[in-house]
């Protein structure tokens, strides 16, 4: 198999495991729980940062998430626990930087010894799926889910702070699960943090439509790949 043909199938592997993982935290906090306004404020939002941790499949994913809802000034970092993977996307095009691991995995050893912790340019449209990264469709997936059920819970709010920020604490009052989410108590509502159930993994929400532009990778960062 050649390694054009790896390196698709990684990007959508990775696509599929921080869009399911996201889809999958969000499902447990049964539709998020947040209120109906903290949930539109979201999915309207230009730019937001989306950091933290979740367990999917049995294994722990950690992921960095910055950038703009159509994906086109977007950072993506992803770490397994063996592999780390950063995706770029800022001035019309898209890069991808791996550890050593990663393209003696996907690709080579040659390859790792070339590529490793450099920026790669990911030709375009050799990568379908890669729109599943976007802050987007990340944040329709998480919060844009099943708005009627979310109307008919039965909430419980309290006071709190999230990294000193006042916030509310929502809860379902009824049949609890132990899941948690966080909203701005700014009158804006803007989602803070959602927690799942029994240590599954929680995602922190900043920079709500403040996400500065990215910079492309310095020039003596970049290599290019045979084939590509």
């Amino acid at each position: 198999m050649s390694f054009a043909r790896h390196r698709r199938t990684s990007y959508l592997a990775l696509a599929a495991a921080v869009a399911l993982g996201l889809s999958a935290c969000a499902s447990t906090t049964s539709a998020s729980k947040a209120k109906p306004t903290s949930s539109s404020s979201a999915t309207a939002a230009k730019s937001v940062h989306i950091k933290g941790a979740f367990i999917e499949k049995g294994q722990k994913l950690q992921i960095d998430v910055a950038g703009d809802r159509a994906g086109k000034n977007t950072r993506v970092i992803v770490n397994d626990g063996t592999n780390t993977i950063e995706i770029l996307t800022t001035g019309g095009k898209t890069y991808i930087k791996a550890n050593a691991a990663y393209w003696t995995k996907n690709a080579s050893a040659a390859a790792a010894k070339l590529a490793a912790d450099k920026y790669v340019t990911i030709p375009a449209g050799s990568a379908p799926g890669m729109d599943s990264l976007q802050v987007g469709t990340l944040l329709d997936k998480t919060l844009a889910k099943d708005m009627t059920a979310v109307q008919k819970l039965n909430t419980k709010v309290e006071k709190t702070e999230v990294n000193g920020v006042p916030a509310y604490l929502i809860t379902d009052k009824i049949a609890s699960d132990g899941s948690k989410v966080y909203a701005s108590a700014d009158g804006r509502a803007r989602l803070l943090r959602i927690e799942s159930p029994k240590g599954q993994g929680s995602l922190d929400f900043t920079e709500w439509n403040a996400v500065g532009p990215m910079s492309p990778p310095p020039a003596d960062q970049q290599v290019k790949l045979p084939g590509l």
